[in-house]
C-alpha cells in the first residue's frame, strides 16, 4: 500500500513539474506571461515659474485638488515692484511718441517756411536777373541774389530729411519700438507676479509634499507632485519570443500583488517599438561586450496596457503579474487558472 502511495506521489509530481513545464515553454512562446508589470498614473511635476520665498503651502500631502486651485504662493514683492517698473517705463516711451510728433509738427512747418523762403528767393531772383539786363542792378547785387537762392533751396532739402526721417519714425503709433518692447516688458512682469501664484493645472492627489514656507525655491525646481486618479496604464515587460501576440487590442488577465484572489481584465494598448542600447549609445562608440554563455538571457519588450475598471486604491507602482489570452479556448482556460493561481498565491507572498 506504501509503495502505491508512494508511486503515485512522483507519478503527481512528475506531472506537474512536467505540465508546468509545458506551460512556462507555452507561456513564451503563444501565451505570453510576465511577473513584471508595474502600475502608472500620470503624474505631473509642480515647479514654479519664477524664483522666490515661499509665503504659504496651501494644501497638504494627500490631498485632492481640482484644476484652478492655489497651491502655494511665492513672495510677490519685487515682482510688484517690477511691474510698477514697466508700467513707468511704457508711460516714458509712449510720452517719448508723444514729444516725437511735436517734433514731427515742428518740423512740417519748418519745412513749409524754408518752402515759403525758397519760393520768395527764386522770385527775387528772377526781378534781379531781368533788372541786370537792363543795366539797373549790379552784378553783385545779382551774384548774392543768386546765393541767397541757392542757401533757401539748400534748406529746403535739409528741412525735407528732417520731416522724412520723423514720418518714418512715427509711421505707425501701434507698431512703435519703443512703445512695442516697453509693453512686451509689461506684459512679462504682470505675467511673472502671476506666477507667484502656483495653480493647479489638472485635478489629482498631491503625492511627496515637502515644501515649507519659508523655503526659497528656485524656477523649475520641482516642489511637489500631482498625481492623476483618471490617467493610468500597465506597463509590462514580456519575452520577445512572444511579439506575435502583443498586438494591440489583445485581452489580457492581470492579478495585482495588493489586492490578492482578484483578477482583472485588460487589453493592450501599444508597445514601445525601440528599446534603449546601452552597448551603443548615440554618438558615441559602440561598446562590445564578450559573452561565453551558450544561452543568453531574452531580451524583453515594453508593453503598455489598459486595464478595465482598475481599483482606485492601487498606487503608481503597484507590481501585478499579467497573461495574454491566445485566442485557443483550451490555452485561454489553462492560463485563466493560471492567473487565478497566481493571485490566490499572493495571499501567502
Amino acid at each position: 500500500m506504501k509503495e502505491n502511495i508512494y508511486k503515485y506521489a512522483i507519478y503527481t509530481v512528475l506531472t506537474l513539474t512536467f505540465g508546468f513545464s509545458l506551460f512556462l515553454i507555452t507561456a513564451d512562446n503563444v501565451s505570453p506571461f510576465t511577473t513584471q508589470a508595474t502600475m502608472h498614473r500620470a503624474v505631473a511635476n509642480i515647479a514654479p515659474e519664477v524664483s522666490g520665498v515661499v509665503t504659504s503651502v496651501n494644501v497638504k500631502n494627500g490631498e485632492n485638488v481640482h484644476k484652478g486651485d492655489v497651491l502655494f504662493t511665492i513672495d510677490p514683492d519685487a515682482y510688484q515692484l517690477a511691474v510698477r517698473q514697466a508700467q513707468a517705463e511704457l508711460q516714458q516711451a509712449k510720452e517719448a511718441f508723444a514729444a516725437k510728433r511735436q517734433e514731427l509738427n515742428a518740423a512740417e512747418q519748418t519745412f513749409a517756411q524754408r518752402q515759403f523762403e525758397a519760393s520768395n528767393a527764386e522770385q527775387k531772383l528772377t526781378r534781379y536777373t531781368a533788372l541786370r539786363r537792363k543795366g539797373l542792378s549790379t552784378q553783385q547785387e545779382l551774384d548774392d541774389i543768386k546765393l541767397s537762392a541757392r542757401v533757401a533751396e539748400r534748406a529746403v532739402h535739409v528741412a525735407q530729411a528732417d520731416m522724412q526721417r520723423l514720418q518714418a519714425e512715427l509711421a505707425n503709433e501701434d507698431t512703435n519700438a519703443a512703445i512695442a518692447l516697453a509693453e512686451a516688458k509689461l506684459d512679462t512682469a504682470e505675467l511673472n507676479l502671476a506666477h507667484t501664484h502656483v495653480i493647479a493645472q489638472t485635478d489629482g492627489t498631491i503625492s511627496n509634499l515637502q515644501l515649507q514656507t519659508g523655503t526659497y525655491i528656485n524656477q523649475g525646481s520641482v516642489a511637489m507632485f500631482l498625481v492623476s486618479e483618471n490617467a493610468s496604464w500597465l506597463s509590462a515587460d514580456f519575452n520577445e519570443k512572444g511579439v506575435a501576440y502583443l498586438q494591440p487590442g489583445q485581452h489580457v488577465r492581470i492579478s495585482f500583488d495588493a489586492l490578492p484572489g482578484q483578477v482583472f481584465d485588460g487589453e493592450i494598448i501599444n508597445q514601445d517599438r525601440a528599446i534603449f542600447d546601452a552597448a551603443n549609445p548615440s554618438n558615441q562608440l559602440s561598446t562590445v561586450s564578450n559573452d561565453n554563455r551558450w544561452i543568453r538571457e531574452q531580451q524583453k519588450i515594453r508593453t503598455r496596457i489598459h486595464v478595465d475598471n482598475a481599483n482606485p486604491a492601487l498606487i503608481s507602482g503597484s507590481r501585478a503579474s499579467v497573461i495574454v489570452e491566445n485566442g485557443n479556448a483550451v490555452l485561454d482556460i489553462v492560463g485563466a487558472c493560471w492567473i487565478k493561481l497566481v493571485a490566490l498565491f499572493r495571499y501567502i507572498y
